[in-house]
């Protein structure tokens, strides 16, 4: 596994290489042309632009030529961690944004709801954490109760009628859910 981490790496390292030594290509190429207009940008930063804007442009699905034929719900999904990366790097440095006011009421309700998922989320690992542990603990001295605990969940889940598909989700969903608590599966 790390074999394979460590020549992922490598190749980003190789990429990047690439794409640097490209810019610096093109750079020197027409740094004339660019001294000559008088450009308030040099070639280098200009020529990074560049790459950055056609990258984005393919990760989204764009004829890089054209700007045409994009997925829009992609390219603000890349915009998105861009924000949270220039935020990040705001408090890193202390600085309080200023981009607030300008969000739309769409972006703040979308990173109210990644908060949200992110806490339930981190509330569940601790629940679950706990439950388990004291489960363990427990089943020394009761080693009937996983069992039994098990049987309950079965109990409530199992009906004799046919059951709807939302309804055998959920029975699905909590046989799983009631295994890793009792720690029956990993």
């Amino acid at each position: 596994m790390q074999d394979n981490v460590d020549a992922l790496k490598q190749a980003e390292r190789v990429m990047m290489d690439a794409i640097h030594a490209a810019i610096s290509r093109a750079a020197v190429e027409s740094e004339a042309a660019f001294q000559s207009h008088g450009t308030r940008t040099t070639a280098q930063n200009y020529f990074a632009d560049v790459a950055m804007r056609r990258l984005f442009l393919h990760l989204c699905g764009a004829n890089a030529d054209t700007a045409k034929g994009g997925d829009p719900e992609y390219a603000w999904d890349i915009l998105y961690a861009g924000r949270g990366t220039a935020r990040y790097w705001e408090k890193e440095h202390g600085i309080r944004s200023r981009r607030r006011k300008a969000e739309s009421h769409a972006e703040l309700e979308r990173e109210t709801r990644e908060k949200s998922a992110l806490t339930q989320s981190a509330q569940k690992l601790a629940t679950d954490t706990a439950i388990h542990a004291l489960i363990e603990h427990a089943s020394k001295a009761d080693p009937t109760l996983r069992d039994r605990i098990s049987s309950a969940v079965e109990a409530r889940v199992s009906v004799t009628d046919q059951l709807s598909q939302v309804e055998q989700d959920f029975a699905d969903l909590a046989r799983v859910s009631i295994a890793r608590l009792v720690g029956t599966i990993t």
